[in-house]
């Protein structure tokens, strides 16, 4: 069986295998994530505004808690093809959604406040190299392995000619 060690030790074996193992760890690192959050606060006049917009939310979006208020405001809140509409005379609603809601102020000044919460992948970009790593690590290990192939043919064919010689 010290062929078995022969062939991972050999040159092209051992190059494709450090890069095949190197396009994992860089794989597994662009596979991390991280739950992100963000705060924003104002005041929406009369208009049609989409919760989320002004963040840069990569990737998927976990949860948006909004809370909003006013003295005398007629709000209609569109998510997830439901329409509901408040009206807000000194009221104030906390409202949860797990994808972007769309808002129309119909009348009056809204004070709001809302946390949206996301997963993002900060390394992604390691995927990339990661995929090529890979192609090259496996193109040099399966050459590699032809080649000692040929080598472990070679030398049976050399000792079996020097024991009819002897």
């Amino acid at each position: 069986m010290s062929s078995f060690r022969e062939g991972l030790t050999y040159p092209p074996i051992r190059t494709g295998l450090i890069l095949l193992f190197l396009a994992l760890l860089m794989s597994l690192g662009a596979s991390y994530n991280v739950l992100r959050e963000e705060l924003q606060t104002g005041v929406w006049g009369p208009g049609a505004y989409v919760i989320g917009d002004e963040i840069e939310a990569s990737g998927d979006i976990v949860s948006i808690s909004l809370e909003i208020s006013s003295d005398n405001a007629s709000v209609k809140i569109i998510a997830n093809g439901m329409e509901d509409t408040y009206t807000l005379l000194g009221s104030t609603k906390t409202l949860k959604f797990t994808s972007k809601p769309s808002v129309l102020v119909e009348k009056g000044e809204v004070h709001y406040s809302y946390i949206i919460k996301w997963i993002d992948y900060p390394y992604t970009y390691l995927s990339f190299p990661a995929f090529f790593t890979m192609i090259v690590g496996s193109i040099i290990a399966f050459k590699g392995y032809l080649s000692f192939l040929e080598s472990l043919k070679e030398n049976r064919t050399t000792s079996k000619k020097r024991r009819d010689r002897k």
